[in-house]
C-alpha cells in the first residue's frame, strides 16, 4: 500500500504533496521532497521543500534546499534557499546560499550555520 522510496516509472523520486485543502499541525518528516500547497503549523524536515504561492507555513524548516513562493514565518535551516517574487518570509535564516527575486518580501535575521 505505501512505498518507502516512491519513484515514478523513470526511476526519479516523486515528491509528497500537502495539497491546498490540507492543514497540518505538528511535525512533517520525509527523506524525500515535499511540495506544500496547503498550510502547516509546526515543522517540516525533508530533502527539498517547495512552498507554493498560496501555501502558508508557520514554524521551522530543515531541508537541503528550500524554495519559498508562499508565506513562511519561522526559522529556516537550509543549504540553499530561494525566495521567489511571490514569496513572503519573516524569521531567522541559517543558510549557506540565498537567492531572492525582485518583489519578494523578506524580514530576516541571519544566523551562522554550524558545519
Amino acid at each position: 500500500m505505501f512505498e518507502r522510496d516512491k519513484k515514478n516509472e523513470g526511476g526519479e523520486s516523486v515528491a509528497s504533496l500537502i495539497d491546498e485543502d490540507m492543514r497540518i499541525t505538528g511535525t512533517v518528516v520525509s527523506s524525500g521532497d515535499i511540495i506544500l500547497a496547503g498550510g502547516v503549523e509546526g515543522e517540516i524536515q525533508c530533502r527539498h521543500l517547495f512552498v507554493e504561492d498560496q501555501a502558508k507555513l508557520t514554524g521551522n524548516i530543515n531541508a537541503e534546499e528550500t524554495v519559498i513562493a508562499g508565506v513562511v514565518s519561522g526559522e529556516v535551516s537550509s543549504g540553499i534557499l530561494r525566495i521567489k517574487s511571490t514569496g513572503n518570509f519573516d524569521g531567522i535564516l541559517k543558510t549557506s546560499g540565498i537567492e531572492v527575486e525582485e518583489g519578494a518580501i523578506v524580514n530576516a535575521r541571519f544566523r551562522k550555520r554550524r558545519r
